[in-house]
């Protein structure tokens, strides 16, 4: 009853704001609908969207205020064909060194996030803390294959984070409350500068994962805080810094469970600890020159993470985790863009050099840095009108010290788009793409130097259609990807050399495949009204060859099945969307459990299927006032799995929040 009461109190809220707004809409005139934007990720060179070989999706700003999300890991956990990793459920955050991240057409690890064409993942996690999503202009997805003009790390595909710079001055504050998490935030915006500051408060989540039907103990997510800096300035007119930092301290406890039912008593054993205390820092610094006059960009990101863990031991002093790291990545990239034969030919070229460094806190001797140094360039011809091809190759090079040999890599992309009418494109892209395993990976594992750790690489392969005129963007897609030396985290205990089920290790799992649908409608029923439907349908599946005695078996990786809806309404004061987000058909759970005379139960259920339902109602009498309402888990599912770790979503939450800008 108290699901269907909340359920009914947002549909009509929704249909009042709708119905009450709808004659204005009807009296406002023709609209003007923007269904075709500019995307400049997919060829590194500024293209409509109709126009670009390759599968995408872009998600403007007016987008995320419509649609309600409250961050840019929440904008992308929403979007078809982008699946998440979670470990605090609603805004992406990371949980000490267990990293939330996305991931596209279920690789993990082979996600490349920018922010303005800067990458800034960090040991192959993408991530998208420190950027508000107040400052975003528009994000770009770009699906499938993008290693030729990206490098490692872009298998699945990359993700563009484009931020506002800039503009008429003004300046905002905001505060939220709500019943798992409140804040504020202060922004400022000047003709040549962004900044934000931000601070998080997360209340304690009781229950947020239990690891299996059979454990021992219940994981507590406690208390947390986080703050967040970002600025964007403008040097001069080809000159751009940007800089993000996130200060971030967590709480996690284990309580005791006997009988089947959690204790207040904390959980205890040789290896594990019933508290930690998780204090973590991330830098990304971006320096962009970009002479759009002569069509060259040049790129210098540096990229940190340092994690600092405690744990309580009983009647003890916190001893340091010696999972404790720092890491760092340096990139430095250029590119140029020539034109010939009357705009019909197009090549782009660049080289990029970029650095990895790791050093353990615990044990200072460890640490090691790798070094890749790569040249590209991609070819666009334009046969006619109607038909053009790009062709692109990369060379990678890399070398490192200690346990990771040299590394030379060839990488071929080819891409076709024939256009049926200036509305509607067919194309088909055929590439090559490969990741290094993390730079960490030797010290993960206690018999690492008895691994031969090789890259992921393999092949792409995808034929699509877009659609897009007027109310209608229409697109379509069928891909299939066949990678090898595919990367999978596993216990110990699970690896055909053996060892400790309390540790967890990166290895090469094997050979992974997934063919899969993707189609996407957006429809725009008139300047107030709009739905998007969207599915995702494929099969991924790793033929394992670390599991005793399940060796070269084909098993699930991740989710087959996603599902999309969503209508919103805006005008000038009101603005109200109801959203449904379905994962199904999931990948068994990352746990294994010794059952009833020492059998091993670990895959004997698969991770619950995921239902969310959110809605949002803001209402902004004038430009200075807004209040938000955003609601989350509506059919309050505690069963909503999050990860295959079984960490478990939030049940229903809310957050009011009121913005004054001046």
């Amino acid at each position: 009853m108290k699901k269907d009461v909340k359920c009914l109190l947002s549909a009509l809220v929704f249909a009042g704001i709708s119905w009450g707004g709808y004659g204005i809409a009807s009296a406002a005139g023709e609209a003007v609908y923007e269904l075709n934007p500019v995307v400049v990720t997919a060829t590194r060179t500024e293209k409509m969207d109709v126009d670009v070989p390759a599968t995408t999706t872009v998600i403007t700003a007016k987008d995320i205020q419509d649609k309600g999300y409250v961050s840019v890991f929440d904008a992308l956990e929403h979007t078809v064909g982008v699946d998440s990793y979670n470990y605090s459920a609603g805004g992406g955050d990371d949980l000490g060194g267990s990293m939330s991240r996305f991931y596209i057409r279920g690789m993990d690890k082979g996600t490349l996030v920018l922010v303005n064409g800067a990458p800034i993942n960090v040991m192959n996690y993408s991530s998208t803390e420190g950027v508000p999503v107040d400052a975003v202009e528009k994000i770009e997805v770009i699906k499938g294959s993008n290693s030729v003009l990206y490098g490692a790390e872009a298998m699945g595909g990359v993700v563009n984070i484009i931020t506002k710079h800039g503009g008429k001055p003004s300046a905002s504050i905001s505060a939220k409350y709500g019943n798992y998490n409140s804040g504020y935030q202060v922004g400022v915006t000047g003709e040549r500068y962004t900044a934000y500051f931000t601070r998080d408060f997360e209340d304690e989540f009781d229950d947020a994962a239990k690891i299996f039907p059979k454990s021992q103990y219940n994981w507590t997510n406690g208390k947390g805080r986080k703050s967040s800096l970002y600025l964007s300035a403008q040097l001069n007119d080809r000159l751009t810094l940007d800089w993000s930092h996130v200060d971030r301290n967590k709480k996690r406890s284990a309580f005791a469970v006997i009988d089947g039912k959690k204790t207040d008593t904390y959980y205890y054993t040789k290896t594990m600890n019933g508290i930690y205390d998780y204090d973590t820092q991330r830098n990304n610094i971006n320096l962009i020159y970009n002479d759009k006059d002569r069509e060259f960009k040049s790129v210098l990101a540096y990229n940190s993470r340092r994690i600092d863990t405690k744990q309580y031991k009983n009647d003890r002093a916190p001893a340091t985790r010696g999972t404790n790291y720092g890491v760092y990545g340096i990139t430095f990239d250029n590119q140029k863009t020539w034109h010939f034969n009357n705009g019909k030919d197009n090549l782009t070229g660049g080289a990029t050099f970029k650095r990895e460094h790791y050093k353990s806190l615990a044990t200072p001797s460890k640490r090691i840095h790798r070094d890749a140094y790569s040249i590209y360039s991609s070819y666009d011809h334009q046969f006619s009108d109607k038909l053009s091809t790009i062709i692109g190759v990369r060379g990678e090079f890399v070398k490192g010290n200690g346990w990771d040999k040299e590394q030379n890599v060839f990488l071929p992309q080819w891409q076709m788009l024939y256009k049926l009418n200036d509305s509607w494109s067919l194309y088909s892209n055929i590439g090559k793409s490969f990741d290094m395993p993390a730079i960490n990976s030797k010290f993960n594992y206690s018999k690492a130097k008895a691994i031969d750790y090789q890259p992921q690489e393999g092949w792409s392969y995808e034929i699509g259609s877009k659609y897009v005129k007027d109310k209608d963007s229409v697109k379509i897609a069928l891909f299939h990807m066949n990678i090898d030396n595919y990367f999978k985290w596993v216990t110990e205990d699970k690896i055909i050399h053996g060892g400790d089920p309390k540790i967890n290790v990166q290895i090469n799992g094997g050979e992974f495949k997934n063919t899969g649908l993707e189609a996407e409608w957006t429809h725009k029923i008139n300047e107030n009204w709009q739905y998007n439907l969207g599915v995702s349908w494929s099969d991924p599946k790793l033929k394992s060859k670390w599991v005793k005695g399940h060796e070269n078996e084909w098993m699930q990786e991740a989710a087959k099945l996603q599902t999309n809806a969503g209508v919103q309404y805006s005008d000038k004061k009101w603005t109200a969307n109801l959203n449904l987000f379905f994962t199904g058909e999931r990948e068994y759970s990352y746990y294994t459990n010794k059952g009833d005379k020492g059998k091993d139960v670990g895959y004997d259920h698969a991770v619950p299927n995921r239902v969310n339902l959110t809605s949002s109602i803001s209402y902004a009498p004038n430009d200075s006032h807004r209040i938000t309402l955003n609601m989350y888990n509506l059919l309050d599912r505690h069963n909503n799995c999050i990860n295959e770790n079984e960490n478990y979503d939030l049940p229903f939450n809310w957050t009011l929040t009121y913005k004054y800008s001046f």
